[in-house]
């Protein structure tokens, strides 16, 4: 199997999701290097993976459409215990945008069929005996232990961030010292040392802030989630406050662990800081706990998705 280049605003509830949203492209599960390359091979037809499921997993009626030009229904291509979701394509050199929106839509969609497993963006196969004897039926009793472990679990993502002046001001307000030292012009400036250094404080106090707030965050958010697991690039000046995603329950259950619960703690949060930009999205794949997940804040989930996001 090889991969092919792959190139919200605020409201009650989660919002659907865009590739971009979710993270960059991270090494998924693979399969033999004997599977074909849509680029090497343009004219051949293939099939795109989507996913991996129970077997006894039901598509919509009529099946989804899947990737490519003309797109064409998709199908679970069964091996014991699971199946494989896969897209016929003939021709498709590169994933772009349209294949990359196309490809979440359709998960989110499956999803109400059942736990899945996804599959890394671009993912091909020659053929049906190839999905069937080097993906799932080497690996079908560990898939499907991974697919009852997340049987009724969704992944949502919450995403901070603030002004980058607010940023600033608020963090140089919070030191007297550098207030100070900010207020009075800063060093003359033909001190070019002092200068930097004085730069170098206020982005330290920037990015402890930062810290400081995310802290805040998650101690308001993991009460309402089975699990969670950084999604990106934070802790620096520029980066965001929070890029984080969370493991609930799709139903309603006693614990409060659930979507619902997590929905009302993120309309809290809100509330509570109208200063921050909060981007929620979801409900999801749980793609990146796929491999199992510890407790909300236990730091045992991978920090970036191995399944393609």
């Amino acid at each position: 199997m090889t991969s092919a280049a792959a190139s919200p605003t605020p409201s009650p509830g989660p919002q659907p999701a865009r590739p971009s949203s979710l993270g960059p492209p991270e090494t998924a599960a693979r399969a033999p290097d004997s599977f074909g390359s849509p680029a090497a091979q343009p004219d051949e037809p293939a099939l795109f993976l989507h996913c991996v499921v129970r077997a006894e997993h039901q598509l919509p009626s009529p099946p989804p459409l899947g990737v490519g030009e003309p797109a064409q229904p998709v199908r679970l291509l069964r091996a014991g215990p699971v199946a494989a979701v896969a897209s016929p394509v003939t021709g498709l050199a590169v994933v772009g945008e349209q294949e990359a929106q196309r490809h979440l839509d359709l998960l989110v969609e499956l999803l109400d069929g059942g736990p899945l497993l996804p599959l890394r963006l671009g993912s091909v196969a020659p053929d049906e005996e190839a999905v069937r004897e080097e993906v799932l039926t080497p690996a079908a009793e560990e898939l499907l232990a991974r697919l009852d472990a997340l049987d009724g679990l969704v992944e949502v993502h919450v995403d901070v961030d603030e002004d980058a002046m607010t940023a600033v001001r608020a963090a140089v307000d919070d030191d007297p010292r550098l207030a100070a030292a900010v207020s009075a012009g800063g060093p003359g400036p033909d001190d070019i040392d002092a200068r930097v250094a004085l730069g170098e404080r206020v982005a330290e106090a920037v990015v402890a802030r930062r810290e400081r707030q995310a802290d805040a965050l998650l101690a308001r958010l993991r009460p309402a989630a089975l699990a969670d697991a950084g999604r990106g690039r934070m802790g620096g000046p520029e980066d965001p406050v929070l890029r984080w995603a969370f493991l609930v329950r799709r139903d309603d259950e006693p614990e409060q662990h659930d979507l619902r619960h997590f929905d009302q703690a993120v309309e809290q949060v809100r509330r509570e800081h109208p200063e921050l930009v909060i981007e929620y999205v979801g409900p999801l794949p749980a793609f990146h706990f796929t491999t199992g997940y510890e407790p909300a804040g236990a730091g045992g989930a991978a920090e970036t998705s191995r399944w393609g996001w």
